[in-house]
């Protein structure tokens, strides 16, 4: 990649960076909807015995998987879906993208950095700050490792590009459909469901941790929390690392030949 791309890129980066500070409300509408999620779940949880182990995990940990979780909400949800769609639909990424030499992929990437850049420095203030509250009243309990957050860490920035490819090739289909916000629905859908937000995957009976351990939405959230809170071995951690590797590389190709097609079938109301 060549410096002057680098510099565009840095360049998108830094707009969306100043456009997030400047237009704040979205964020702080972001805050409130996950801390009323919160506060609800952790109450739910609250109110079961608290010698009971509930899905492999006591209820302490459950509070703390939910509470590491809202900081995760903050880290890897790199969602272009919204972006891409009402460009193409607008007809805007003519002049934004498809006369330009650089990439669509990376300048969508840029932006999102310079949105989670800030937001990210939000969450983590929100989550010690919760962290310390819950800490106080003895809510939350789990036992760190280094060697578990530096394998987590590496399955957050692969849950990071797989959200990613994954939004993208989602607001792609508005190359060819004139609604998309459908099928934004059934992804939250599936990535809460079956991602282990609303529930740890562990609840799940047997032959359906199967099969949501090969679909892409544990990876795209629940795996850096099952990590975290120990509760996989190095074996099946080197395995989701192998599956959730695979995804990405499925969303990259997915997305070139979205793009190429798209490119070539495009007909917005915006041209």
């Amino acid at each position: 990649m060549s410096n002057k791309l680098m510099r565009k890129y840095l360049a998108f980066f830094k707009n969306q960076f100043s456009a997030t500070i400047y237009y704040r409300g979205s964020i702080l509408v972001w805050i409130f909807s996950n801390l009323v999620f919160l506060t609800v779940i952790v109450s739910v949880w609250l109110s079961a015995s608290s010698t009971q182990s509930l899905g492999g995990y006591s209820v302490s940990e459950l509070i703390g998987y939910y509470l590491v979780g809202f900081f995760l909400h903050w880290v890897v949800n790199w969602l272009p879906f919204y972006s891409t769609a009402d460009e193409i639909k607008s007809g805007e990424i003519v002049a934004s993208t498809l006369t330009k030499p650089f990439s669509f992929y990376w300048r969508k990437f840029s932006e999102e950095a310079g949105w989670h850049a800030f937001a990210i420095i939000l969450g983590l203030t929100m989550t010690l700050i919760l962290a310390v509250v819950f800490q106080h009243q003895q809510l939350i309990a789990f036992e760190f490792s280094w060697n578990m957050l530096f394998w987590a860490l590496i399955a957050v920035v692969l849950a990071i590009f797989s959200v990613f490819g994954f939004s993208l090739c989602l607001g792609l289909l508005a190359f060819w459909f004139t609604e998309v916000w459908t099928v934004d629905t059934l992804f939250w859908a599936g990535r809460n469901f079956l991602g282990g937000w609303y529930l740890p995957i562990s609840f799940f009976p047997g032959v359906f941790q199967t099969i949501i351990k090969i679909l892409p939405f544990r990876y795209l959230f629940s795996f850096p929390l099952e990590i975290f809170f120990n509760k996989l071995s190095l074996k099946e951690i080197i395995l989701g690392i192998i599956i959730s590797l695979f995804w990405i590389l499925f969303f990259i190709l997915l997305y070139r030949v979205m793009w190429e097609r798209g490119r070539k079938a495009y007909t917005s109301f915006g041209q």
